[in-house]
């Protein structure tokens, strides 16, 4: 045996030895929109479990909205790679914003941990008004070509995307007048204004309308397999539209952080989502429990990001 055999078999791994180690300070979870929001609040809930199941570490949320989740990246690409800054990465943060925008960073700067919750786009009209379904949507459109509006979370975004998806499908681009707001909520409340006739959102946006008040109504969802959610809406795939993007939550950290402590975070965070408590509080926010491990969350991510440049590229061409 070497010398240096002999040293490594003494020191032994360095990434084992700070995994061993972890959490040695306080874990920071960067939250990329407002204080007070659905996904705020599922990532407050999250903490809780995930606390005790580190040893009692204390997790902290810091809340960086704007820049369509640049901002909070930004927080992770500063940061140490040593599992102590996570954020609470989604679609479009870590997929779209920077395929789409000169950010500084890509899914190369970027470790998945673990997805949390699947979010489809559904889309949400008013309970009252003329369209009840898919075929009236389409059946109004056609009739007034370019004249019916949707709202989403921003030009760019996966509810933006779903909704230019969904034209092409119907071989209709341009039928419906995009309308974009700064954030789901805004983009549901201009449907119940009458500001817009349809919004791309996602249920957590408007779960008290559909469901208490009965002021909205969801006549179809991107999810394959429909909603958890909302187990009576149609999927567009079930309607013949072959649109099926997601959004997605999850953790992740700087990508540098050792494996072992990937792992780590990866099979304590599945160890929280089986936490009753927690159980009960996602669907009244609108979200169920989807677990995705480290390793295919980041092969899941890895395609996203590839088969998202490809979209992007022909719904928004670049200037020459």
């Amino acid at each position: 045996m070497t010398l240096c055999m002999v040293l490594a078999v003494a020191v032994g791994s360095p990434t084992a030895a700070s995994a061993a180690k972890y959490p040695s300070k306080t874990i920071r979870l960067i939250v990329p929109f407002a204080a007070g929001g659905s996904t705020d609040l599922m990532a407050r809930v999250l903490i809780q479990p995930l606390s005790k199941l580190l040893g009692g570490a204390e997790i902290i949320v810091e809340n960086r909205a704007g820049g369509g989740g640049a901002m909070a990246m930004g927080e992770i690409m500063r940061a140490a790679p040593d599992g102590h800054t996570l954020i609470l990465a989604s679609a479009n943060s870590a997929v779209i914003t920077p395929i789409l925008s000169n950010v500084g960073y890509s899914n190369v700067d970027i470790a998945p941990i673990a997805q949390v919750t699947e979010l489809p786009t559904d889309l949400f009209v008013k309970a009252d008004g003329k369209i009840k379904t898919m075929a009236d949507l389409m059946r109004l459109a056609e009739a007034n070509p370019g004249k019916m509006t949707y709202s989403t979370s921003g030009a760019g975004s996966l509810h933006h995307i779903v909704a230019e998806l969904l034209q092409r499908e119907a071989k209709k681009p341009g039928l419906l007048n995009h309308i974009p707001y700064n954030s789901g909520t805004e983009s549901i409340t201009a449907v119940l204004g009458g500001h817009t006739d349809i919004a791309f959102a996602n249920a957590s946006y408007a779960e008290n309308y559909v469901k208490q008040q009965g002021v909205l109504r969801v006549i179809a969802t991107s999810g394959a397999n429909g909603d958890a959610n909302l187990p009576d809406v149609p999927s567009l795939k079930s309607l013949r539209y072959d649109v099926t993007l997601t959004s997605w939550f999850g953790l992740a950290a700087r990508a540098g952080t050792p494996q072992e402590i990937l792992d780590l975070l990866s099979e304590k965070i599945k160890d929280s989502l089986k936490d009753p408590e927690l159980i009960k509080s996602f669907p009244n926010l609108g979200m169920s429990v989807d677990y995705i491990g480290r390793t295919d969350f980041t092969t899941k991510y890895q395609n996203q990001y590839k088969q998202l440049q490809g979209i992007l590229a022909e719904l928004f061409p670049k200037k020459k």
